[in-house]
């Protein structure tokens, strides 16, 4: 089955395209969803959370202090690291066991991983070709702000938890600029879409 990863920055209007691809027909694996579920109560990711983090990591009701962890992760990158050390094989393994559903329960020729964190986990080197949401760094500022109502301070450390996007670009076989109007985004999924057939079909 042929894999397409689709990631963006923060606040490029990834969830724009995912929704687009949605009502074409186009099998998507959320793996914000899978990183959640990953640290779900009781589930040995989170319990290992809590070893790192400390009681505080979580809430009254079992579930994890996503705001107490980020406030830390977001301001130390080696305790970024270090959450991401601990939860990425339990994500890995049910990205790999929803793939296989898809693939032998769906019997789809190709699907996408929904994926904000494609390079800077290197995923992108399971997956046959890499989708990247685009805006330039002055509209992702200027949206991040807006969106969460972030100081400019705040939205810049979120930002540069993740790769440039820039640098993202780079490493995208294709792009999808969301800077202009909704329309154009469709245009440009449309035309992607149409090549995306053409090599599925030539495999």
């Amino acid at each position: 089955m042929y894999r397409i990863g689709l990631t963006g920055g923060i606040a490029s209007g990834k969830s724009t395209v995912v929704a687009i691809l949605k009502s074409w027909g186009a099998a998507v694996i959320d793996c914000d969803i899978l990183a959640r579920q990953a640290a779900a109560p009781g589930s040995d990711g989170l319990i290992a959370v809590r070893q790192a983090f400390g009681p505080q990591a979580l809430l009254a009701d079992g579930t994890m202090d996503r705001a107490y962890i980020g406030s830390i992760v977001f301001q130390e990158p080696s305790r970024k690291k270090e959450l991401e050390d601990i939860l990425f094989p339990f994500i890995h393994r049910q990205i790999a066991d929803e793939t296989r559903r898809i693939e032998k329960i769906e019997k789809r020729l190709f699907l996408f991983l929904d994926m904000p964190l494609l390079f800077e986990v290197k995923y992108h080197s399971y997956v046959d070709e890499a989708w990247l949401v685009y805006v330039d760094p002055e509209t992702q500022l200027r949206r991040l702000m807006a969106r969460n109502n972030f100081t400019e301070r705040e939205a810049l450390a979120r930002i540069q938890a993740q790769l440039p996007i820039d640098e993202k670009r780079s490493l995208a076989q294709v792009i999808i600029d969301n800077a202009g109007s909704l329309e154009n985004t469709k245009e440009q999924v449309r035309l992607q879409w149409d090549l995306l057939m053409s090599r599925i079909r030539n495999l």
